[in-house]
């Protein structure tokens, strides 16, 4: 079997899941057009690499039409074969499976009433753009990158006297050193953030700390031993920037015509809550939400995503 793009395989699989989900409703309609390649006698048609193509990020990329067309096809291929056994051993029966397939294929609906919606308003204009832009230089022509690392703990560890040697510690490497003498296990990582994936007043506190600074933040369970290595200026043209914001706003928009439809047919819709929870929790559609500008992964060591909410709780800055 070959091996191609990861890309397109997480597509795959999500797409494996769409089609399990139509054989086993017995729904899945008879595939027309031109014939490409049969698997056990299935066939796998142009529309339906075409579709495929569609879901690559890059698949407009000059000069990579071809090899993305090849490896789009190998997806489907061995999407097939794996459909073919997966219904072999009638996975498609499994309930918690159908739960799943059942979910994405609701939000994929959803998704395409919402587009719909939004269909006619177009794509944000270049002035939109730019005033967003100029509204924001902490995000592109301010933009700040600081380079972090961290001495993770559990947050049982981070007792008083752990606090009074960062209090005295002019290096993490002096904190290390500590940690190994009494015995407290930990992890190293180093990080890269920028402005734009911090809250402005944890930028700014971070701005403030200058190179070097040691400081602790609590995540959940562990607590972070921090240092402050670097912090340097990474400005963001507007031509750059251009396409990210565009998404963004486009993003948005989506959002303000969820909101604003569900208050709508909520309004018309006979609601009745037979064994409403005691604490009712109401969160937003996640394929909806997006962030700006896209997240850049540190270069080297880097550690679970999830410390750039930590660094959102920051606590007791040195």
């Amino acid at each position: 079997m070959k091996i191609v793009s990861s890309q397109i395989k997480g597509v795959g699989i999500l797409l494996l899941l769409t089609a399990v989900s139509l054989s086993a409703c017995g729904d899945q309609k008879k595939k027309t057009g031109k014939v490409l390649a049969r698997v056990n006698g299935e066939p796998i048609t142009a529309l339906q690499l075409e579709t495929e193509l569609s879901y690559a990020n890059d698949a407009k990329k000059a000069g990579q039409q071809q090899p993305l067309r090849e490896q789009a096809l190998e997806a489907l291929i061995d999407r097939q074969i794996l459909l073919d056994e997966a219904l072999r051993n009638k996975l498609d029966r499994d309930p918690k499976l159908m739960q799943i397939i059942d979910r994405f294929k609701t939000q994929a609906i959803v998704q395409a009433y919402l587009e719909s919606i939004e269909a006619g308003r177009g794509k944000p204009s270049k002035a939109e753009i730019h005033a967003y832009f100029q509204g924001h230089p902490e995000l592109f022509a301010h933009r700040r990158i600081f380079n972090v690392q961290q001495l993770s703990i559990a947050e049982q560890d981070l007792t008083p006297s752990l606090k009074s040697t960062m209090d005295s510690a002019k290096t993490l490497n002096q904190v290390a050193a500590w940690l190994q003498k009494n015995g407290v296990p930990y992890e190293v990582a180093k990080l890269s953030y920028t402005s734009a994936e911090l809250p402005p007043e944890v930028a700014g506190k971070l701005q403030q700390l200058g190179s070097n600074r040691l400081f602790v933040v609590k995540d959940g369970g562990k607590g972070l031993l921090c240092a402050l290595t670097e912090s340097r200026e990474s400005p963001v043209t507007e031509e750059i920037a251009g396409a990210q914001i565009e998404r963004y706003l486009l993003n948005k928009r989506m959002q303000e015509v969820a909101a604003a439809e569900i208050a709508r047919l909520r309004a018309l819709t006979k609601l009745e809550y037979v064994d409403k929870p005691a604490a009712q929790v109401v969160e937003g559609n996640a394929a909806l939400a997006t962030g700006l500008p896209d997240k850049k992964v540190a270069e080297k060591n880097v550690a679970d995503k999830k410390n750039t909410h930590a660094m959102q709780d920051m606590a007791g800055l040195k």
